[in-house]
C-alpha cells in the first residue's frame, strides 16, 4: 500500500510540474516577462435621435427606442437640451448636437 502511494504522488507531482513547465514560453529570451494585456473599453455608442414630442412647456425625446426627459440618461448620455427640431447630448464635459428632419417633428 505505501509503494502504491509513493507511485500516485510522484504522478501527480510531476504533473503539476509538467503544468507549471508549460505555462512558460520556452523561447522567450531569459528574465523576459509578457507584457500585461490592454482591456480596452467599450465605446458607448451615440444615441440615435428618433422623435422630439413637445406638449406645450414639456417636450419628450425617443432615443434609441426610449423615451427620454432633459437630465435622463441613455447609453451614458445626459440629455441637456430640447428644442423643436433638434436635441443637445452631453458626456464627459463634451457636446453632441442632434438634428431631425421636419417631418419626425411632432407638436401636441
Amino acid at each position: 500500500m505505501d509503494k502504491k502511494m509513493t507511485w500516485m504522488a510522484a504522478l501527480l507531482l510531476s504533473v503539476c510540474a509538467f503544468d507549471a513547465y508549460a505555462t512558460q514560453d520556452p523561447t522567450a529570451p531569459l528574465g523576459w516577462v509578457a507584457s500585461k494585456t490592454k482591456t480596452s473599453q467599450a465605446k458607448a455608442r451615440l444615441p440615435q435621435l428618433q422623435s422630439i414630442i413637445c406638449d406645450g412647456k414639456q417636450c419628450s425625446v425617443i432615443l434609441s427606442g426610449q423615451v427620454v426627459s432633459i437630465g435622463e440618461r441613455v447609453n451614458g448620455y445626459t440629455l441637456t437640451n430640447v428644442s423643436e427640431s433638434s436635441v443637445t447630448l452631453s458626456r464627459s464635459g463634451k457636446k453632441w448636437h442632434l438634428a431631425l428632419f421636419a417631418e419626425n417633428i411632432r407638436t401636441n
